[in-house]
């Protein structure tokens, strides 16, 4: 009998002894529950103010009431005319190469121009100028008159461009345009065809890092990066909102709601997002919702993970085997004094 005793308190300590090593291990301290994201974002060639020695915006008898862009509404093979004014705001008397181009967007989703060397396809080819070149006095300004000729055949929807003044550092060389330092602002054009609109989103390489860690009661850092692009014909500006969470919704966490930047006909932006203290809900699933209300857009996707600590399972195991073990011995024990 005393034996017997001896044997079963063997087993029990050693599943004690697992479960205090689980309890060990849980206790680890976790990383904070704050999030945060990762983004690079460009310079906008077309802000007022970013030469900071001239600048480019759309003509008006009034200043204080002036057009922040050039804003129409046209019909295939229409042609319209419009002004554009440069003003030198340095001390020193500067030459300007004027040139109209396409507008893109970068993959932080910014917007931004084709280079200089970068021939237009668009509407940087429908803008026709009265001269490429003016050079201005100090704290002056020159009007140019421009005509947007729209082509028979162009296609319905969203047109995006500008009108760009580029300082020319040699004005006796035709090609005096630096290519190391290249200052140039430019006044966005909107054009909309008249004819059929196709809102549209896609949601690509939708992607979730999380390395689980071996403490089943411990967290780790969620990443997650997507790809959002504007597969229709007119610009949008949506807004994603991102939530991750575990098996049966367990430990739900949400990302910061995020304004997406105006994405333009066949453009892209590419998405990061860093959530810290995420918990190991065995399998995590994370969800995006992207809409643009106005445009009557939605769309959404989601991905999934496996998140089983290590920790865990080597404890259970312990715990299982132990358990196994000692009905063993009791069922052996029993049959001895059958």
């Amino acid at each position: 009998m005393q034996q017997r005793r001896t044997r079963r308190g063997t087993i029990g300590a050693a599943v004690v002894a697992a479960l205090l090593t689980f309890g060990s291990v849980a206790s680890a301290a976790a990383p904070p529950d704050t999030s945060g994201t990762e983004t690079t974002v460009a310079p906008d060639e077309t802000s007022p103010g970013e030469a900071g020695a001239f600048a480019v915006r759309p003509w008006s008898t009034d200043a204080s009431s002036g057009r922040d862009y050039f804003i129409y509404t046209l019909k295939a093979g229409a042609v319209y005319g419009d002004k554009v004014t440069i003003s030198n705001d340095s001390d020193q008397k500067a030459t300007y190469a004027v040139y109209a181009t396409d507008a893109v967007n970068t993959d932080d989703g910014s917007f931004s121009l084709l280079r200089e060397e970068d021939k237009p396809k668009d509407i940087g080819t429908w803008v026709e100028l009265g001269a490429t070149q003016y050079t201005l006095q100090p704290h002056t300004e020159v009007t140019i008159p421009f005509s947007v000729t729209v082509p028979a055949d162009a296609i319905s929807g969203d047109h995006v461009g500008a009108i760009v003044a580029q300082k020319i550092n040699d004005p006796s060389n035709p090609n005096g345009i630096g290519l190391n330092v290249r200052v140039r602002v430019g006044a966005r054009i909107y054009v909309r065809i008249d004819g059929a609109t196709n809102p549209s989103l896609a949601i690509e390489s939708f992607n979730l890092q999380y390395d689980t860690p071996a403490n089943p009661f411990g967290s780790e850092t969620a990443r997650i990066s997507y790809v959002l692009r504007n597969t229709g014909n007119v610009r949008l500006s949506p807004k994603s909102v991102l939530k991750i969470g575990g098996i049966f919704g367990m430990g739900e966490r949400n990302f910061a709601d995020r304004q997406i930047p105006e994405l333009l006909p066949g453009g892209s932006v590419q998405i990061s997002e860093v959530l810290l203290g995420v918990k190991p809900w065995v399998r995590l699933t994370a969800e995006l919702d992207v809409q643009s209300p106005d445009d009557a857009v939605a769309v959404r996707a989601s991905i999934d993970q496996w998140a089983i600590p290590s920790g865990g399972i080597v404890a259970l195991t312990i715990i299982v085997i132990a358990l196994i073990a000692w009905r063993l011995i009791t069922r052996r024990r029993r049959n001895a004094l059958a």
